[in-house]
């Protein structure tokens, strides 16, 4: 008798689950591109000089624009713990095709340290140049560089045990900023390792932006996030609104009651939109449980209605989450290019946000096409420098 597995027909489950997979991949992917999206938005308005701050630094008091600002804000400030989330799960895809194909742990590892010193790299000199016109300086490349170097060796642990030092560690990191909270709060003079590990600083040499032990473990619980993503119930749409709700009850809970894992905490007093500001540098617990709430619900939907990001009018998301390295780089230098050609023109007097929406959908409409065309490049070059790209 003649099987299926002969004929070269794989059995109706079998196409089922690599379907599924294959969707999941791809809302991971526009997942990413939600959050690279958003952040071209901010980065753009930022490049003219319009502010949409809806976050708090070092947990110092925030005066909050009219609400079309503020509220794009609260929207972009989505990018980064979605960002670093992702970044994790990656790795996890990533360490789990290559064991597959027979690569050793300490092939997998050395990758890993590689593409860190890759993108390490882009961040210290063309991103920090274009940034703050001057090198280094230690921004979100550098942060997840520096996170991927400690999971190469974690990596080697248990699932469980990397759980536990993710957890543990931003407990902890938690805590230290809490002890840290009158110097954070006086804008205190810092030293850089104080910066680089647990706060921020824009005055140390160089400059800090993102404290890795504040963002490292939310990429290690990615790590794990993507170790598991095989479970039945993380394929469905409803866990993740369970989820979601989860983290947005955790979040309420740490907003109402102030202090532990709420720097920047809500003042009787304050308008009721301040409730929504929370401390992103160094990042609160309550910030990145707001953040990652809502990146569960939209991953949610992404799952339920797979199409849209697979051939309907949000498929270029997928693409930017797809080439996301490629987008992150090169939407720096085109928004740094179109900011200088905005100068040289004596605009009319509009809102500073129309401007911000002008340049950042400009921008898009470049950034899409360089997207498609790397793309094709790695495909076509698959073990080429691209790889770390």
């Amino acid at each position: 008798m003649t099987t299926r597995a002969a004929t070269g027909v794989l059995p109706h489950t079998s196409v089922t689950t690599q379907s599924a997979s294959l969707s999941r991949i791809s809302a991971i992917d526009a997942l990413r591109g939600v959050a690279l999206t958003l952040m071209a938005l901010t980065h753009a308005a930022f490049f003219i000089g319009v502010g949409m701050q809806a976050e708090s630094y070092g947990g110092q008091r925030v005066f909050l624009q009219s609400p079309p600002y503020w509220l794009t804000g609260l929207l972009t400030t989505l990018a980064s713990p979605i960002f670093f989330c992702l970044a994790g799960v990656s790795l996890a895809l990533l360490e789990q095709s290559r064991r597959r194909k027979g690569a050793s742990h300490w092939t997998v590892s050395r990758f890993m340290l590689a593409r860190a010193g890759v993108i390490m790299l882009l961040d210290l000199t063309i991103c920090a140049w274009l940034w703050m016109g001057k090198m280094p300086y230690i921004h979100v490349l550098t942060a997840i560089g520096l996170g991927m170097i400690i999971l190469a060796g974690l990596r080697l642990l248990p699932t469980r045990a990397i759980l536990a030092v993710a957890i543990v560690t931003l407990l902890v990191h938690q805590g230290i900023i809490e002890a840290l909270r009158p110097q954070l709060e006086a804008g205190a003079p810092q030293s850089l390792l104080q910066a680089l590990f647990f706060t921020y600083s824009y005055d140390t040499n160089p400059p800090v932006g993102f404290p890795v032990l504040g963002w490292g473990p939310v990429m290690w619980l990615g790590f794990v996030l993507g170790r598991s993503l095989n479970r039945p119930a993380l394929r469905q749409s409803h866990t993740w609104v369970w989820i979601g709700g989860g983290l947005l009850a955790l979040w309420l809970a740490l907003r109402l009651v102030g202090g532990y894992g709420d720097l920047g905490a809500y003042r009787a007093g304050d308008p009721l939109s301040h409730f929504l500001v929370m401390s992103k540098a160094p990042p609160s617990l309550s910030y990145l449980a707001f953040k990652l709430g809502i990146a569960a619900l939209i991953y949610a939907g992404l799952i339920a209605f797979p199409t849209i990001i697979e051939t309907g009018p949000l498929r270029v998301l997928t693409l930017i989450g797809q080439t996301s390295l490629c987008f992150y780089v090169m939407h720096i230098v085109i928004y740094h290019v179109l900011a200088q050609l905005f100068f040289l023109f004596d605009v009319p007097a509009l809102p500073g946000i129309v401007y911000g929406y002008a340049l950042w959908m400009l921008g898009m409409t470049l950034l899409i096409p360089l997207c498609e065309r790397y793309r094709m490049l790695r495909k076509q070059y698959p073990e080429s420098v691209l790889r770390y790209l």
